[in-house]
């Protein structure tokens, strides 16, 4: 679909009243060159119908109502527009207007157009805004695309105060035709777009999404983004404590992640986070320098950035002699680093600090520095530090950040000054922490490409049927997923069975309809001889006709959960986490995305809280990590294979050994479709 016409037009037709109005004065007060038709019946300085344009516009600003932007859309389809932008509300969004959505798009036809619902574009590179609104910002020759399903917030950062260069503000409305996805791939096709920001609601095709920031990567254009919604998940498994753990925000976090998009928490961090993209592109590794001439500074840094995923290397030893001569000896040369006051005044002084810096080789060198307000104070020296700083940046391929822990504090021309001499000016440290964190990720993503693949079952089922625990760990068995020795018997034969197995051993009474046995006292663990088991045997008398006799898996590191969930947007998803009784108190989780690799495995266990009991927590021993990566990878195969018929399955606890003595499966839940 060719979206030239639409967003970088040569003419432009505007249909409607007050709120039309906007566009035309905005339009001139960008300067576009353009052609602009006004049309409105009942205006005397207004063109008054389509049928009396000059000529074709590129692109129409529908400002009317419903009724009138589908029968005018009609007639310019036939006239061969460009694209549209849809003001209107009152068509998918409101209970009646799925009729008048369909009629939109019948008037259409294969015409482009943004909407409905929604404030149009504006676009700084070309001097065009179809915007009913105040339009912020200036034109410009390179920039960042900001597309958003909320006006309001594309006005907010259109208005921010933090030199953002945008390029293109696109709101996309109902995205009844063209979608984020869509938009994403054409700006990223735009040379002079560097970055690409979002404000998102929802998605809408998550594979064409995915294609999408595939391509936008293979161009070299990080995405960052904010997702709103806390949304119930999709399809509840309330048989599961996985269903509890596995909620759609956490899924689309692992899927953010897994394609290399940013998620930022606030506006403040996406812009930041843009900025470093604009100036930067995504950065080469986490380890970063941030330095200041105030300890307090310096001691805010490493609490703020406690928790993010941000390494603070020392000083490399090879520098540090040249370092002292410029700062002395009384400062400690840390990271971060307070170089204290003694070279404020001394410009030779500093230019040889930054210069040492700046070849330490940091994927970031910060300066923090928060100048005072001009119009109350003398900011001479800041002034002449801060130009100092961009004297050496200028003269270096270092990634250089002047970085403020008040968004206030850096002003306008400050902002800009660094802009135009490659130093990305960073405001709050908080926002500043999150977005270095965010650009420091991309880069190892884009090299080790893996994006999700959406599977999912769509066989129509008309119940679900729980496997027994028997059934469902031999079914995993079969996988190469480790159960403990086990006997399905009556009861005349749990003494027998428990005999042939070797004490210690659990005892669980089999009643297809109770799920978790537990809830029903149907389970007796560690059962050392002939008379616990007649016990717990007798206590049990009645719950049912069929026992399950196990061996007693001894030696427990640590227990984990491993589940599955099949999410309607996202298809099948794997959660881990921490298992057994704390399972859902903890909510120590990780939600991992088809197709799997141990790396990815393996990494995804280190961000359990969980994974310090595999390291050998307080003396204890040492988990049998590699064993735990295998049957994740053997869980994976066992979705696959089983996934015309799968409709849930839970392993908890799976029970992980010490090192070398494998993981086991102590309790599994499998649910199969009942056609």
């Amino acid at each position: 679909m060719n979206l030239e016409r639409l967003f970088r037009p040569k003419s432009i037709a505007v249909y409607g009243g007050k709120w039309s109005d906007y566009v035309v004065q905005q339009c001139r007060k960008l300067g576009f060159s353009g052609e602009i038709w006004h049309v409105n019946p009942t205006r005397e300085n207004c063109i008054k119908s389509t049928d009396n344009l000059p000529g074709v516009p590129d692109s129409v600003f529908l400002g009317i109502n419903r009724d009138l932007t589908i029968k005018e859309f009609r007639l310019l389809k036939k006239k061969g527009i460009g694209g549209a932008v849809i003001f209107a509300s009152g068509f998918n969004e409101v209970k009646d207007g799925e009729a008048f959505a369909l009629k939109l798009d019948h008037a259409a036809g294969d015409i482009p157009y943004i909407g409905p619902n929604c404030y149009g574009f504006a676009n700084f590179f070309d001097r065009v805004a179809m915007w009913p609104d105040q339009v912020t910002g200036k034109s410009l020759e390179r920039g960042v695309a900001f597309i958003s399903q909320s006006g309001t917030i594309s006005v907010t950062v259109m208005g921010q105060r933090r030199s953002l260069p945008l390029g293109y503000v696109i709101t996309v409305g109902n995205q009844q035709r063209l979608a984020a996805e869509d938009l994403i791939q054409y700006c990223a096709e735009d040379d002079r777009v560097s970055a690409i920001g979002l404000y998102l609601e929802g998605i809408l095709d998550v594979q064409k999404f995915i294609d999408s920031v595939d391509h936008a990567r293979s161009l070299g254009k990080p995405i960052a983004l904010i997702k709103v919604g806390r949304s119930i998940q999709s399809q509840s498994i309330a048989m599961t404590h996985t269903g509890a753990l596995t909620g759609s925000d956490e899924i689309h976090d692992a899927f953010f992640e897994r394609i290399g998009v940013a998620r930022c928490e606030t506006l403040s961090s996406l812009v930041e986070t843009l900025k470093i993209f604009h100036c930067f592109g995504p950065l080469p590794s986490n380890k970063i320098l941030i330095l200041g001439a105030s300890g307090g500074d310096m001691s805010m840094v490493s609490d703020t950035a406690k928790g993010f995923e941000l390494d603070f290397t020392a000083i490399p030893e090879d520098k540090l002699d040249a370092l002292k001569a410029t700062v002395g000896n009384r400062v400690k040369l840390s990271n971060p680093l307070d170089f204290q006051t003694a070279t404020w005044f001394e410009n030779t002084k500093l230019q040889e600090m930054f210069d040492v810096l700046l070849k330490c080789g940091y994927a970031v060198t910060a300066l923090m520095l928060d100048p005072q307000d001009e119009t109350e104070a003398d900011t001479e020296s800041f002034d002449n530090v801060i130009e100092v700083l961009l004297k050496v940046a200028q003269k270096t391929t270092a990634k250089v950040s002047l970085l403020s822990s008040l968004p206030e504090s850096l002003t306008k021309s400050t902002r800009e000054r660094c802009l135009s001499s490659g130093v990305v000016p960073l405001q709050g440290l908080l926002e500043s922490i999150e977005a270095l964190c965010h650009a420091a990720k991309i880069s190892k993503v884009w090299s080790e490409w893996s994006p999700p693949q959406i599977v999912s079952s769509n066989n129509e089922s008309i119940g679900v049927k729980p496997l027994n625990e028997f059934e469902a760990k031999n079914l995993l068995r079969e996988h190469q997923i480790n159960i403990p020795e086990s006997k399905l018997v009556s009861e005349d034969k749990v003494l027998e069975a428990a005999k042939a197995i070797g004490f210690p051993v659990v005892l669980k009474a089999v009643v297809p309809e109770i799920l978790h046995k537990s809830d029903i006292s149907g389970v007796s663990l560690n059962l050392k001889n002939v008379s616990e088991l007649k016990d717990a045997l007798s206590k049990m008398s009645g719950l049912s006709d069929t026992f399950l006799v196990e061996e007693m898996i001894t030696e427990c590191v640590a227990e984990f959960i491993l589940g599955m969930t099949d999410d309607k947007q996202f298809g099948l998803t794997i959660t881990l986490g921490t298992g057994g009784i704390f399972t859902e108190l903890l909510k120590d989780s990780v939600v991992l995305m088809m197709p799997l690799s141990k790396k990815y495995v393996k990494e995804s266990i280190s961000k359990l809280r969980s994974n310090k009991l595999l390291k050998g927590w307080r003396g204890q021993p040492e988990g049998d990590s590699e064993e735990l990566v295998e049957t994740v990878m053997s869980f994976e195969k066992f979705i696959k294979s089983n996934i015309e018929n799968l409709t849930g399955c839970e392993i908890n606890p799976l029970i992980v050994r010490p090192s070398g003595k494998g993981v086991v499966v102590a309790d599994a839940l499998i649910m199969m479709k009942e056609k």
